[in-house]
């Protein structure tokens, strides 16, 4: 009998302990947002790529171009190298504790079949994912 109570206590505090581990979940927030941006890339929206970037609300408009003509740019190089950037895919995201800071791992799938994986940092302002 005692050796009963003994094995019935024990699964009691295994089920309890099961119960109470902390399982995460993996929040793909920032990276379905880091996929949006670098769909725009792809769709050849360079000014909504750039206003995913987390840079001050003001800078000078010649700054602002310089960073359109940059996204423009690599896609030009992309276009070049493999045919164009063709599709965007999530693989994981890992974002900090305070859920201020993300890695956004993509996929980027190019014409010519090749397969890149990016990471993308991520942070969240005023309630927004935008890339670091």
């Amino acid at each position: 009998m005692r050796r009963l109570i003994i094995i019935t206590l024990c699964f009691v505090a295994a089920a309890i302990v099961y119960s109470c581990r902390n399982e995460k979940t993996v929040d793909f927030a920032a990276a379905n947002q880091a996929k949006a941006y670098y769909d725009m890339l792809v769709a050849e929206n360079y000014e909504g790529f750039v206003d995913g970037m987390n840079i001050p609300e003001r800078i000078p408009d010649s700054y602002r171009q310089q960073l359109i003509d940059n996204a423009r740019m690599f896609m030009g190089e992309q276009q070049e190298a493999h045919q164009g950037l063709r599709e965007v895919r999530v693989v994981n995201c890992i974002n900090d504790s305070a859920d201020v800071a993300a890695h956004a791992f993509l996929m980027l799938c190019f014409a010519d079949s090749t397969i890149e994986e990016v990471v993308v940092p991520m942070v969240k302002r005023d309630g927004q994912w935008l890339m670091r």
